[in-house]
């Protein structure tokens, strides 16, 4: 006898944190977003959420660098929520500066091994950048659906066009989705060092993303 019921689809999230946190505030003037929340709304009620990552660097370089306490509460913070696994790329110093590396080999590893592995139905990646475009491929190949959700100001021709869907993000889509404000004192950034020297870069080259260091 055939089950009236029919499957959800099942979803993971992967989410750029760098990337992501840049854009909400450029775009929304804030970035204390309700991951849990957020994960629900793109998921959707007819889809079942199995898993979000979420991907940035350790904010420590040894000898030099220490991992601000901001960090550790946020970190910490996300460790708290159901479903979410934080993976963390490390800094490197090169050329007398201070560069992300390995957070984009890691989301994409996770995309193409959660795929092989059958863990989900659809991938929705957070970022609009267009590094993830061999991996994306890659999954689609494995007979999985690929979703980009991103700003339209901040996705790439090559995000865009490998994607199966875009989920255009806007200033309007995260409503009720940031953290009450009693609990909102003190934004985290989580690319930024307890520095006097800050300065802010957004290239990325070869998996390798200048921080405000």
């Amino acid at each position: 006898m055939f089950s009236i019921f029919k499957r959800k689809k099942k979803v993971m999230i992967f989410i750029d944190g760098s990337n992501l946190y840049h854009v909400l505030l450029k775009n929304c003037g804030r970035s204390d977003l309700m991951f849990s929340s957020f994960g629900k709304k793109l998921t959707g009620k007819d889809r079942e959420l199995k898993k979000i990552f979420y991907y940035n660097v350790k904010q420590e370089l040894q000898g030099k660098i220490k991992i601000p306490e901001e960090q550790k509460k946020f970190l910490k913070s996300l460790e708290k929520i159901d479903n979410l696994e934080v993976k963390l790329g490390i800094w490197k110093e090169q050329n007398g500066s201070i560069v992300e590396k390995g957070v984009d080999v890691l989301l994409a590893t996770d995309l193409v091994l959660n795929s092989v592995k059958n863990k989900y139905d659809t991938a929705i990646i957070v970022s609009g950048d267009g590094d993830f475009f061999p991996a994306i491929e890659a999954v689609k190949k494995e007979g999985k659906v690929v979703e980009v959700a991103a700003f339209e100001s901040n996705i790439s021709k090559e995000a865009s066009d490998s994607a199966d869907k875009v989920i255009k993000l806007r200033k309007s889509f995260f409503n009720h989705l940031w953290m009450p404000k009693k609990n909102n004192k003190r934004n985290y950034n989580p690319t930024r060092k307890n520095s006097s020297n800050n300065k802010n870069s957004k290239s990325r080259s070869n998996n390798k993303r200048k921080l405000l260091v």
